[in-house]
Order: C-alpha cells, then sequence, then structure tokens
C-alpha cells in the first residue's frame, strides 16, 4: 500500500501521459532542458497536503511482515476516511478452496438490491479480492470501502479473504478467488445471482490475484465464464522496476523495492531467480502468451504509478486479443489514488465510468 506521507510536492513541470476518457483538459507536453518531465494533479495535491506527516526519511523495511504492517496500517487509514453506507447487510460464510483450505467470504448486499432479491430475476455479482501487495489487506480493513462500491453499483459484492504470502504463496491466493467464484456459481438460488454475470474486481495486487483466476477460470472452462473483469492499477508483472534516475521514481508510492519485497513473498523467488518457466501467468498475469476469449475488462492506472506501463501494456494486449477493453490513464495520479482523494475529478471520473462499467454486465 502506498505510503502518502512520504510523497514530494515540489514535483516538476509536467509530460502528461494522456489516454481517452478524461473527463478535464489534460496538460500539453513540456520540457526541462530537452527532458519530459512529470507533474503531479494540482486537485491530487491539495488532498496529499493535508495527508502528510512530518518530513523525515522514507521508512525502510527488514521483511515482508514488516512492510505487511505498514501497509494495513496505510489501507486501514485510507478506508477508515469512507463512510459506511446505510442500508447495506452484511453476512459472513464459508467457501473451501482447491486445496481443502476454508476461506472466509463476505457478502454485501446493499439496499437497493435487497427488495429485488426475492422478486427480481438473478442479479449479477462482484468477487472483491483485496489490495495488499500480495502480503497485506484484508476484507474487514476495507469493508468500508467494498460497501461503498456495492451501494454506488447497486450490485451486491462478495469480499475474498485470500491467504496472503508470504505465510501463502502462490497458488494459494488464486486458488482461493477462483474457487470463490466456484461456490457462487454453486449457490446462484441461495443469493439470486446469475452465473453468467460474475464480475472479478480487483485494486492493486488484488487485481493481479483476480486477473490470474480470470485467466485459471477460461483454461480449466468455467462454465458459465467469467463475465468481466475490473482491474484498478493492477500489479500483474513481476519483472517490473525502474531506475532511480527514471523521471517517475521521484513520485513513486509504491516503489519498486516494496515491490520486489511483495513478488519475492508471493512466489519464493528473488527477482533473478525467476523465469518463464517458474513463473506462472496465474501469478503474473502479464507473462501470458494468449488472452484470447477473456471476458470484458476495465482497467485503470495512474501517470504516476509504478504499475502505469504494465496496466497500459495489458490493456493494449487484450484488445489486440479482440477482448472488449476500457481503459483509463489518469495523469498526474499515483497508486490508488482514488482511495487518497475520494472527492478530486479524476476519482468522481472512476466512480462513474466503473458503475457503467458493472451495470452493463
Amino acid at each position: 500500500m502506498a505510503d502518502f506521507s512520504q510523497f514530494p510536492t515540489n514535483a516538476l513541470k509536467p509530460l502528461y501521459c494522456t489516454f481517452s476518457y478524461l473527463p478535464y483538459p489534460t496538460s500539453s507536453l513540456s520540457s526541462l532542458n530537452g527532458m519530459a518531465t512529470l507533474k503531479l494533479d494540482p486537485e491530487f495535491a491539495t488532498v496529499l497536503a493535508s495527508l502528510r506527516g512530518p518530513q523525515g526519511p522514507p521508512p525502510t523495511f527488514t521483511d515482508a511482515l514488516s512492510l505487511r504492517s505498514m501497509i494495513n496500517t496505510n489501507l486501514g487509514a485510507l478506508c477508515s476516511t469512507v463512510a459506511y453506507p446505510g442500508g447495506v447487510q452484511e453476512t459472513n460464510h464459508i467457501v473451501t478452496s482447491l486445496d481443502g483450505s476454508s476461506i472466509g467470504v463476505t457478502r454485501f448486499l446493499p439496499e437497493s438490491t435487497q427488495e429485488a432479491m426475492a422478486t427480481a430475476n438473478p442479479q449479477r455479482a462482484v468477487v472483491f479480492v483485496v489490495g495488499g501487495g500480495m502480503i497485506g489487506g484484508s476484507v474487514e480493513v476495507a469493508r468500508n470501502v467494498i460497501a461503498r462500491n456495492a451501494q454506488a453499483s447497486e450490485t451486491q459484492f462478495f469480499g475474498v479473504e485470500y491467504r496472503k504470502a508470504p505465510e501463502h504463496r502462490f497458488p494459494a491466493a488464486v486458488e482461493d478467488v477462483f474457487s470463490t467464484v466456484v461456490w457462487l456459481q454453486d449457490n446462484t438460488t441461495t443469493f439470486n445471482v446469475d452465473p453468467a454475470r460474475i464480475i472479478l474486481y480487483g485494486p492493486s495486487a488484488g487485481g493481479g490475484v483476480a486477473a490470474g483466476a480470470v485467466l485459471m477460470a477460461r483454461d480449466k472452462g468455467l462454465n458459465p465464464p467469467v463475465a468481466g473483469q475490473v482491474l484498478k492499477y493492477p500489479m500483474i508483472d513481476d519483472r517490473t522496476t525502474i531506475s532511480e534516475n527514471s523521471p517517475l521514481f521521484p513520485h513513486l508510492l509504491w516503489t519498486p523495492a516494496r515491490n520486489d519485497m511483495g513478488w519475492k513473498a508471493y512466489l519464493g523467488k528473488e527477482r533473478g531467480e525467476r523465469t518463464e518457466d517458474n513463473v506462472s501467468p496465474y501469478a503474473a498475469p502479464a507473462r501470458v502468451k494468449d488472452l484470447g476469449g477473456l471476458p470484458a475488462t476495465y482497467i485503470i492506472t495512474g501517470g504516476l504509478d509504478l504499475f502505469r506501463d504494465e496496466s497500459a501494456t495489458y490493456a493494449a494486449r487484450l484488445a489486440a486479443a479482440n477482448v472488449p477493453v476500457e481503459f483509463h490513464l489518469y495523469p498526474g495520479l499515483p497508486h490508488a489514488f482514488d482511495m487518497a482523494a475520494p472527492n478530486i475529478t479524476a476519482t468522481k471520473h472512476v466512480d462513474a465510468s466503473l458503475c457503467k462499467f458493472i451495470a452493463e454486465i
């Protein structure tokens, strides 16, 4: 999870890398001594100033467990700023994963869909996969955000308490999420769910796990197939890194070092030990060769996110494989910007476009 206390506010004049679907005018290219530079979104900068703690050296982490502590603290702080919406009902359930482990799943049923449960046709559902660098995060910590998403999209959500590294390496997380989809399809009458309208949704590492579960579902011939996937700034490529000399580096909230620590915990291998032969595409979906036959996909990322390029590349490859893709790149914004700044223009655009995507499934 991003550490907002260390974010630099004295960013340089910008080069905004722009894609379509932006709700506001974008900046033109500019240069400093011929070198393109990057700048923080002004609205986000204002919010960030209120979030930052005392200035000092960035925190260091000796292992995945110390990094997990920071992730959970930051995630909890961000999620606690979101008010839990009224009228959402929660129920807890147990799912058996592929290896026989018991996984907790929480159902979030918004008020807008409760009356329809007994009378309407089967409804769409979202399986939500929390973020946390493959090592942190939980449904309990993120429950306010999950409930808010359920209410805003008028869709019941099922939050998966999947197993985390380093205690549980790949494939535990992906198998837990895949097993939740199978369980939901097996219990469609209980929950009034249309088995052909199930969406997987994950931010950050949750996006990577969700994407891996979608690939697994395709390859196992899940019937009906997954209907859609929502990947917010997804962690999908263990090979990603950038130099400290990159113009992007000073803006990163989730750094290459932290990213490598998460991947090492998840895969059990150092960067130099990972190859095409020993890293499954279900673990790192960017490594998959064939993206054909995947469901409609919604991807967002920020222009100041370490996952910017892997997200954009994955979106382009999906489009080349004739998968329906909606991709939004928001200039001047870092990892998890929508959680840190829920009221800025870009986040409002994310919320509206995401609800529209879900509604069309």
